[in-house]
């Protein structure tokens, strides 16, 4: 994000500069609409080749994400590192257990049931959104439904004022860090003024207290900021956080109640020129039960105490391996969640029947089944999903799922020394498949030379490098 938001030094005032035209008229500016989304296959996909090169440059957003993702494995890798490392701790000797309370609450939810695995599972698919609800369902239908770009326009900038009112305390309180991440990196003259400052900014109740908070910032902290900055021309990280920090009060100054009310109230009247009365009504009572309704609390201990453990070992009194572990963990997690990312991705560490098990699921968006039926004319649309998972004394294991309906195929790879199971590991999935509701097809058992998804998902993020993922 930094490398986007740069705060240059201010244009010198010179005869050489050239200045705009004050005759020329600004060209007019036209919503996008979202059904000209360039899609593979497609007519639009004959662009020159300047604007492909533009979006594969190492420098763009979308060759930050492949640099990043090419790291991926390894990033993900260091939370089952981590998680093998401290079980083996813990068979050596129960008093090795990590000092930071934080992390031994994390790996105290690791041994849980087969039913509380699930549970992890679902919950991470279906509760870490925050438009999960039955306003956004309806929401959702609509927009499917008339397939309108200025419908989809109006309720995106309802989305955007609902995920700003909803989250007002947590923007606070990363204005406040980045307040105190500033002070560290300023002269210790300047520290002292900004602390002074920082010490009326309000993170207790700032709905209450949105307008004063921002009023400080505007009228006294970035004043004084840009003084600091205009004075001593510092080009070292404190602009960095700056423009964090700038970010963050672009998203707080517009999460007032009546900023949602109003986005709501445009959305509604848009919405009445195409929806019948009823429909209108439904969105308003749900509309104030969205609103009065606390956000609901995480049911997932083990989720809960990975967000307590990444938020603490992080801190600036964090040891600095932990700070190591927490900033991959971090790194891997806020890739999963890139509009470049076709899949949606899940984690399972835990320990199951007295083995240190790390999964990961990754799980095909629907938009590229769909491209992909379209293509091929298949009136089935499949599911596709892929998993990776290493169990404690057995080694590595890969799995590839195709779900047509109910018919399931399975192409599974282990480790070589289980091949001489192969009819009773083969006969056992299908029992499985068969006890769930499902079908078995084809179940193919092979011998596990070399990891090959993460190539896999490298390849099927390339095959999508022109589209972005931006559903609700």
């Amino acid at each position: 994000m930094p490398e986007n938001l740069r705060i240059t030094a201010p244009v010198p005032h010179s005869d050489g500069v050239l200045k705009p035209n004050p005759s020329a008229q600004p060209s007019p500016v036209e919503p996008m609409e979202p059904t000209r989304v360039n899609r593979p296959n497609t007519q639009n996909q004959n662009t020159d080749s300047a604007s492909l090169n533009l979006l594969l440059s190492k420098e763009s957003v979308f060759g930050k994400f492949i640099q990043q993702l090419r790291q991926t494995p390894g990033l993900a890798e260091t939370l089952g590192k981590l998680l093998f490392t401290t079980a083996r701790r813990m068979e050596a000797s129960p008093g090795a257990l990590p000092e930071d309370p934080e992390l031994r609450a994390f790996l105290a939810e690791l041994a849980t049931e087969q039913d509380g695995l699930a549970g992890d599972l679902l919950h991470q698919q279906k509760s870490g959104d925050l438009f999960s609800g039955p306003l956004f369902q309806l929401l959702r239908h609509m927009t499917e439904q008339f397939g309108d770009p200025q419908l989809d326009l109006r309720a995106a900038s309802f989305l955007k004022a609902f995920d700003g009112f909803s989250s007002t305390k947590d923007t606070a309180e990363a204005i406040l860090s980045n307040l105190k991440m500033i002070g560290r990196q300023l002269p210790a003259h300047e520290s002292k003024q900004l602390a002074l400052l920082c010490e009326r900014f309000n993170t207790t109740e700032p709905a209450e207290f949105l307008e004063s908070n921002m009023g400080l910032l505007k009228k006294e902290i970035i004043p004084f900021l840009s003084a600091y900055i205009s004075k001593n021309s510092d080009y070292g990280k404190v602009r960095e956080t700056i423009s964090l920090l700038l970010q963050n009060m672009s998203i707080l100054n517009v999460s007032s109640r009546e900023n949602l009310d109003a986005k709501f109230h445009q959305l509604i009247d848009y919405c009445g020129r195409r929806a019948e009365k009823p429909t209108i009504q439904m969105m308003r009572s749900l509309y104030e039960q969205a609103i009065q309704s606390e956000p609901q609390k995480t049911e997932s201990k083990f989720f809960q105490s990975l967000i307590s453990m990444l938020s603490h070992s992080s801190g600036p009194n964090a040891p600095e391996a932990d700070k190591a572990v927490c900033a991959d963990i971090g790194r891997s997690l806020l890739l999963d969640n890139s509009v470049y990312m076709p899949f949606v991705h899940l984690f399972l560490p835990a320990v199951l029947q007295g083995r240190c098990l790390f999964s990961q699921i990754w799980i095909e968006k629907k938009d590229s089944q769909n491209t992909e039926s379209s293509r091929s004319g298949s009136a089935v649309i499949p599911t596709r999903l892929y998993l990776t998972f290493t169990i404690q004394n057995l080694g590595y294991f890969e799995a590839r799922v195709e779900l047509a309906g109910k018919k399931v195929d399975l192409s599974l790879s282990c480790p070589e020394e289980l091949l001489a199971h192969k009819r009773a590991i083969t006969s056992s999935l299908g029992q499985i498949l068969v006890k769930n509701g499902l079908s078995s097809g084809d179940i193919n058992l092979t011998r596990c030379e070399k990891p090959k998804v993460p190539e896999l998902i490298l390849q099927k993020v390339m095959e999508r490098k022109r589209m972005v993922d931006v559903t609700i």
